[in-house]
């Protein structure tokens, strides 16, 4: 009988979990508060920068349909310009939203991979010389080395 993968429907959903809870104490460390309000405040930015992304289209809309309606338009010359005005503020409010959340993030993810790399290299500095010997560990390494 050949060895075949699980469909879709096979998968053990408690599985899919297991990476996150090892890497959570990582990204939520405990005793940590400063850690922790700079994760809940990316995730903030998180959000406005979404939100800011989703407007960009709805402005855009708004001012196209001003602009394509028949009517007086030298009345309403101002509301188009506001509206592009504000597409362009949008635009740039969610790049400087995703900006600003890989800035307060990136002390909380480089102490994770510091700390996840730690607990890799003792481990295998741990295992012992026979499981080095004979498993090739150079080639894991060196395929990590190069990611």
């Amino acid at each position: 009988m050949r060895n075949r993968l699980p469909g879709p429907g096979a998968m053990n959903p408690a599985g899919e979990w297991t990476t996150d809870k090892t890497l959570l104490p990582y990204l939520w460390p405990a005793g940590e508060t400063g850690l922790r309000i700079r994760v809940v405040v990316a995730m903030a930015l998180l959000v406005a920068a979404k939100a800011t992304n989703v407007s960009v289209p709805i402005f855009y809309k708004q001012a196209v349909d001003i602009l394509t309606a028949k009517g007086n338009v030298d009345a309403m010359i101002g509301v188009p310009v506001a509206l592009i005005v504000a597409y362009g503020l949008c635009r740039v409010g969610a790049l400087a939203f995703g900006e600003l959340r890989d800035a307060v993030f990136t002390r909380v993810a480089q102490r994770a991979i510091r700390r996840a790399g730690l607990k890799t290299f003792r481990h295998l500095h741990h295992l012992s010389l026979r499981f080095h010997l004979e498993r090739k560990t150079g080639g894991v390494a060196r395929a990590v080395e190069r990611g």
